[in-house]
């Protein structure tokens, strides 16, 4: 008898459940990228207008709907929301789908150990994607990676490769047979699940270590390790070197085209009219509605609002966080295909 939740008539129900479960969640990780760096309690104060000071209703907290309804403004003040909200919102709704469309097939002949696996598979994606969507943009903002999100995540990937059944799953990073060791079918997700969290550690700080002696400065922040630390214990040691080669050129490209517009943006100052404005306007966000900037100019003013006290310089480079989470995505859901490439590039 077909097994009704993955029945392929009902499939695309479920994905669009899915979908809206992530953009509520990413409501939440919203919070949590403002909410962490600072310090700040995660449930208090309640979601508010950050200009006025108003809680919002709970109409303008529907995921999505709500900011294109209210335009990204504010009910009571209209001081404008940084689209970013909407964005991780929509991101995390795609990236939960595309978990879900990924390793839940539509077929109705599901056998009870395949249904048990790809329910192992998918959950522990989300979780996968969740920490890395909320390490990203906090790093982005701040250069800091919290140790509640990589070092809880290695906790997690480490915990979730003994509790769920993943070596059932055989299109899970953690369930390949380990390399150069007979172990069980049973605690091989669990042996590549902490063999790669001390890869990723391990590779990357000797990376950082040599780059150090090299440029006789700090290459590699301790957050970077412990990112790819998490990542290892979800993928594994193999694959957590894919994810390290793969960033290494995600970040090139990415480094590349930010150091192209900070020369194109080089000559850009601040008069200091603006500079005047900075006490008044990290009082008020709508302050900055009200005068004629340019990008560069409104980028500084919106900055000193957000961190008040501390403008500080307007970097041309990024952290390479953003660029392991985002390799890191790539091959929880493509390593097999990828695999399949390497061996046939290789002959093997």
């Amino acid at each position: 008898m077909p097994n009704p939740f993955v029945d392929p008539a009902l499939f695309p129900f479920y994905l669009g459940a899915i979908f809206v479960f992530g953009a509520c969640f990413g409501s939440f990780f919203n919070v949590c990228i403002y909410r962490i760096p600072k310090g700040v309690s995660l449930s208090m104060p309640p979601s508010h207008c950050y200009n006025c000071g108003q809680p919002l209703k709970w109409v303008d907290n529907v995921p999505l709907l709500s900011y294109w309804l209210r335009r990204g403004r504010c009910r009571y003040c209209s001081a404008r929301f940084s689209p970013r909200y909407f964005f991780i919102e929509l991101l995390t709704a795609l990236l939960w789908a595309g978990i879900f469309a990924r390793f839940c097939y539509p077929r109705s002949d599901y056998s009870s150990a395949e249904l048990i696996g790809d329910f192992a598979v998918v959950l522990t994606g989300l979780l996968l994607v969740s920490l890395l969507i909320v390490a990203t943009f906090t790093d982005l903002d701040h250069w800091i990676i919290p140790d509640r999100i990589s070092l809880g995540g290695v906790a997690a990937g480490i915990a979730l490769s003994t509790v769920w059944p993943l070596g059932l799953a055989a299109h899970h990073p953690l369930s390949e047979p380990v390399l150069f060791i007979t172990a069980p079918e049973k605690i091989t997700p669990l042996i590549n699940s902490v063999s790669g969290a001390a890869v990723g550690y391990g590779v990357l700080w000797a990376i950082g270590s040599l780059g150090t002696l090299v440029f006789r400065k700090e290459a590699m922040g301790q957050g970077d390790l412990k990112l790819l630390a998490m990542l290892g214990a979800f993928v594994g040691p193999i694959n957590c070197l894919l994810v390290l080669v793969l960033a290494s050129f995600v970040g090139t490209i990415f480094g590349g085209a930010s150091l192209v517009a900070g020369k194109l943006m080089r000559h850009e100052e601040v008069p200091a009219s603006v500079a005047a404005l900075l006490p008044d306007a990290v009082r008020s966000q709508a302050m900055i509605q009200h005068y004629e900037l340019r990008p560069m100019e409104r980028l500084v003013l919106t900055r000193a609002i957000a961190s008040p006290g501390s403008v500080g310089p307007i970097r041309h480079h990024l952290p390479f966080g953003p660029s392991l989470a985002l390799s890191g995505v790539i091959v929880y859901l493509l390593w097999e295909p990828m695999h399949a490439w390497f061996r046939s590039a290789l002959l093997i």
